[in-house]
């Protein structure tokens, strides 16, 4: 009996030892920490990336903690200075008190080639905080532009040259245009069944409707139909549009199908031309199509 109480004393012992070092008041827990997260999806600036000087853009902010989390503090480093408070930014140090919330942050990049570090950080009443960061990387200063009114004709047209020289904004006749190829870049045609396009004298589309094959340059030109609207064209004072288009990575092609209304972006890659948004303003009866081309006034 006397061994068998020894035994329980012992393991009495060792059940209060290991309970001892299970409460060791030496240990800490860490705190949990709210969690941010970046909204990815279209309109929306989620990671590091390059965006054109003077741009808007939005970060999608989404909060959520086991407890409130009180504060959103937004600020903003350029070029690699010191962090501040973004000039005019309500949203940049705000109360919420929630334990969830998902917000949209807009503001505007400077209007100069350089880098910005945009910094969020969220907290807890007791000071647990978490903080993500997005660089971008600002491209070429919108500049002033200039818009040019200019007849096309299409290869029906008697008297009115339907290729275009994106250096001096010049419309040739298709036989000037043939003696001058390495300076020609865009071309109006009408297919059999009426519809207009744009083309580069590199597209087979063209080469079978004036035969460019015989022209001893044929400059393959980038074209995109874009979604810019006529009255977000009439609206433009700088390249800023122009140069988002310029630096986007959605796929161009050499022949583009237009219509009245429409908004080409149009990027040559002859010696001096000139990218450009061209606003088609009518496609006329008389093989004519009158547009307004916006280009950086250099």
């Amino acid at each position: 009996m006397k061994n068998v109480k020894f035994k329980l004393l012992l393991a009495l012992v060792a059940f209060g030892s290991v309970t001892f070092t299970a409460c060791n008041p030496d240990e800490t827990v860490e705190p949990t920490k709210p969690q941010l997260n970046f909204l990815a999806g279209a309109g929306y600036v989620s990671g590091d990336g390059d965006i054109v000087a003077g741009s808007d853009f939005t970060v999608g902010l989404s909060a959520s903690h086991e407890s409130k989390i009180e504060t959103l503090k937004v600020t903003v480093s350029y070029d690699g200075g010191t962090e501040v408070a973004p000039l005019n930014c309500t949203l940049c140090d705000t109360t919420f008190g929630e334990k969830t919330f998902t917000i949209d942050f807009t503001n505007t990049v400077e209007n100069k080639p350089g880098t910005e570090t945009w910094n969020f950080t969220i907290a807890d009443k007791d000071g647990n905080s978490t903080t993500k960061s997005i660089t971008l990387n600002r491209t070429s200063a919108p500049k002033a532009v200039r818009k040019i009114d200019i007849t096309l004709g299409n290869q029906k047209a008697a008297s009115v040259g339907s290729t275009l020289n994106m250096e001096d904004m010049s419309v040739n006749l298709l036989a000037a245009a043939r003696t001058n190829s390495e300076m020609m870049d865009l071309i109006y045609v009408v297919d059999d069944n009426g519809s207009s396009y744009l083309g580069a004298p590199s597209s087979d589309d063209v080469d079978a409707l004036l035969t460019t094959s015989d022209w001893t340059t044929r400059n393959k030109t980038e074209i995109r139909v874009t979604n810019i609207t006529v009255g977000q064209f009439g609206s433009m004072t700088d390249s800023k549009e122009l140069l988002a288009e310029y630096n986007s990575s959605e796929a161009t092609t050499q022949y583009a199908e237009i219509k009245s209304g429409d908004i080409v972006f149009v990027n040559p890659v002859s010696a001096n031309g000139k990218f450009a948004l061209i606003k088609i303003n009518s496609i006329g009866l008389d093989n004519t199509m009158a547009v307004e081309v916006l280009v950086e006034d250099q």
